[in-house]
């Protein structure tokens, strides 16, 4: 069995690679048969080394493409009322994002029963999406809204931001309220959006975002890929 120090040495030399722009930020790794015989090692030695440095933020996977070296992260403020399009552009990055389904459902994770008052249907709006920076997806979202607060939501949403539609449509202007993050691993359904394998590293966040009065009207449950991004909050 390969000791700890032979994946050391397999790490280091993959780190340099990285370090001196051998390998560009973004681009593909040589495959793991490949970086066998670079490094030479064996494959077992190889796939730790990966992992450290997955773990570290420096690489990481796409599902059935293999390894990618990471691009800049992105510095996101959950808190701010600025849209991902504008921070993005903001740090010179080039965003793109689309809507996957809006709909109205009946069945929902337990934390968003919270936008549910006594009396109402028991649905609520989902809308799923992702957004990518520099074309490549970094974050898969759902978003929950009572249909009661916002009648039509997702008929009227079109390709415009959540804050733009309930400012112009029904007068509100949303504020962040409570924040919740936990790091945890990639499902297959989140996976198939924002590529990676089962089991890849990301960071859920929970955002509950509620109208001047305080009350909670929509929360959204974001996917963001661990290697991606940075999360800063000025209090």
């Amino acid at each position: 069995m390969d000791n700890v120090s032979t994946v050391e040495v397999a790490k280091e030399k993959l780190d340099r690679w990285l370090q001196n722009g051998t390998i560009i930020a973004g681009a593909k790794l040589p495959s793991e048969r490949e970086l066998e015989e670079l490094l030479g090692v064996k494959r077992m030695t190889l796939r730790q080394a990966l992992l450290n440095l997955e773990s570290e933020s420096k690489i990481f996977r796409k599902d059935r493409k293999g390894w990618f070296v990471a691009l800049p992260r992105f510095i996101y403020n959950p808190k701010s009322s600025a849209s991902f399009k504008l921070a993005a552009l903001e740090q010179g990055r080039e965003p793109s994002w689309d809507f996957i389904e809006k709909s109205l459902v009946s069945s929902y994770p337990a934390v968003v029963e919270s936008l549910l008052e006594e009396g109402d249907s028991g649905e609520l709006y989902r809308i799923t999406g992702w957004g990518a920076l520099d074309n490549h997806k970094v974050f898969y979202h759902e978003t929950f809204i009572n249909p009661r607060i916002a009648q039509g939501f997702i008929d009227k949403l079109g390709h415009d931001s959540f804050s733009h539609l309930w400012e112009e449509e029904y007068k509100k202007k949303i504020v962040t309220q409570r924040l919740a993050f936990r790091p945890i691993r990639m499902s297959g359904d989140v996976c198939k959006i924002i590529g990676g394998s089962v089991g890849t590293p990301a960071i859920l966040v929970e955002k509950y975002r509620a109208d001047s009065n305080k009350n909670i009207i929509q929360i959204d449950i974001e996917y963001w890929r661990f290697e991606s991004v940075d999360f800063l909050i000025n209090l």
